[in-house]
């Protein structure tokens, strides 16, 4: 029977409708997922089954134990909220009450469902959810939890009153992967020591891959699909190494020091042309660090041998044409353009500081290389999607001719269709523009596909690195084998 079930829900906001007349079901003891890219309305349908948003009209059927939700009054909805079906949420350091201890939240929980204010049964539950040292945790205000125990917290209150539905909305986005894996793992068992039904959103192909026990995939307010796409696409084998080939880029013993805290030690790797070094490590671990004093953004220490000079010394006019050659796209797209500027005025910025004389023919070009229309020479940053946005981004390094490209963590936001197309976009124009890419990421299984070598980060060190093939099949750390096994990654994937 199912325990939930949508039918044609229609969601309308005063100036645009995020979700047009989906329909999807779960049932009892089932994990569920729902994925799909940010603005998809995934989060929307999540909000809509408790009626969280005002402001909105609904139609169509959500479907509780054969009650109509939507037809409920203010006051039988709330025997519901929280109590038969429970939420969660990405980021809990917003959701938590900063000015209160983690046990008195999940004590006015408690008492709000089920008029118990035990503190054993508080205990409990932070049991229940495998944090340690409980009472230290009870005691605790947010600030002083880390992300993970945080959110082991959220998902607590979540529990309190024995709910039959959990909705999980991203809630392991802000995480790494090893504290991601942990809280993926708690609520699987969780789903299967409580009975629990799961309906789980995310933009993460692998998660649904290894949990769920069925899948619907969101686009543009609708469900276009209950099947997910393969997590692989093709790129070329890359011809060996001549042996009298030179770097592009040589880093030596590079160290960068926040005041007394050093964010990277003697950090050391050659990049070489045409090929991929991949970055990866857990949350501050020092990949972010490395690639913004690469392209001098944070001072450093050490060397870096850039066209036969140390890139780090350079000043004045060199340095200038010099940081031409090692360029860098940020994680976060949209916040690294501005919102003033128009995508002609942003891609022909650095092509202006160069060069004399009209920039459109090299903006048009580039735009096309990218893989975007020249017609959006004239829109502004908000008018773009995610992908668009990126491909900007993109655009906007190229047109300068680096030999280098950083990539810090490009594929993180955005949906698994735009992902694949963006990794296939890359691999060609490595290929056609010869290009050397530091590839930093989380995502495991995109470092594997892009890299020809693996470079493994803990604490500001490199602990491991070597060829993609050795670092994955045969890793000699203890540590870059518990990264492989948190990211699933020589785990067959579950087919939908």
């Amino acid at each position: 029977m199912n325990l939930l079930e949508i039918q044609d829900l229609r969601v309308h906001f005063k100036d645009f409708t995020p979700v047009k007349g989906i329909s999807l079901a779960v049932k009892s003891g089932e994990f569920v997922g729902l994925i799909g890219n940010s603005g998809s309305g995934k989060s929307t349908v999540a909000m809509s089954v408790l009626r969280l948003q005002d402001d909105t009209r609904l139609s169509g059927k959500i479907l509780f134990r054969r009650r109509d939700l939507l037809k409920l009054s203010e006051a039988e909805l709330n025997t519901i909220r929280g109590a038969r079906i429970a939420m969660i949420f990405q980021e809990p350091m917003t959701s938590l009450n900063p000015l209160h201890t983690a046990g008195k939240q999940i004590m006015e929980a408690l008492k709000l469902h089920t008029h118990e204010t035990s503190r054993d049964k508080v205990l409990s539950l932070l049991r229940l959810v495998e944090l340690p040292d409980i009472e230290r945790i009870y005691n605790a205000y947010p600030h002083e939890l880390s992300g993970g125990q945080r959110q082991r917290v959220m998902i607590a209150m979540a529990l309190a009153a024995k709910p039959d539905l959990l909705i999980a909305d991203e809630p392991t986005t802000a995480l790494d992967v090893t504290v991601q894996a942990q809280i993926l793992a708690l609520l699987k068992s969780l789903q299967q020591k409580l009975g629990l039904s799961i309906l789980f959103i995310t933009h993460d192909l692998n998660i649904v891959r290894r949990l769920a026990d069925r899948v619907y995939v969101m686009k543009h307010g609708k469900i276009i699909a209950t099947r997910v796409p393969e997590d692989s696409w093709d790129s070329s084998v890359r011809p060996p190494l001549s042996p009298d080939e030179k770097p592009v880029l040589s880093v030596q013993n590079l160290t960068v020091h926040y005041g007394k805290t050093t964010a990277a030690e003697n950090v050391s790797f050659d990049l070489m042309p045409g090929r991929t070094v991949g970055l990866v490590g857990e949350s501050g671990s020092g990949k972010s660090t490395i690639a913004r004093a690469l392209v001098r953004l944070v001072p450093a220490d050490g060397k870096v041998i850039l066209d036969g000079s140390d890139f780090l010394t350079l000043s004045g006019r060199s340095l200038v044409k010099a940081r031409a050659r090692v360029q860098m796209v940020f994680q976060d797209a949209a916040a690294s353009l501005n919102p003033r500027l128009s995508v002609g005025d942003l891609v022909g910025e650095g092509w202006r500081l160069h060069n004399k004389g009209d920039a459109r023919p090299a903006v048009e070009a580039v735009l096309k290389a990218v893989g975007l229309r020249p017609d959006l020479m004239e829109r502004y940053p908000h008018e773009l999607s995610g992908g668009q946005k990126t491909r900007v981004a993109l655009a906007r390094v190229l047109i300068l001719k680096p030999a280098v490209l950083i990539l810090d963590e490009v594929t993180s936001s955005l949906d698994i269709y735009t992902q694949k197309q963006l990794m296939t976009l890359l691999t060609t124009l490595q290929q056609d523009w010869k290009l050397s890419y530091l590839f930093i990421s989380h995502d495991m299984r995109t470092v594997r596909q892009m890299s020809d070598r693996v470079i493994v980060m803990k604490q500001a060190r490199v602990i491991e690195q070597g060829t993609t093939e050795q670092v994955f099949t045969a890793p000699r750390h203890p540590y870059t084998r518990q990264l492989l096994a948190d990211s699933f990654i020589n785990n067959p994937p579950r087919s939908f």
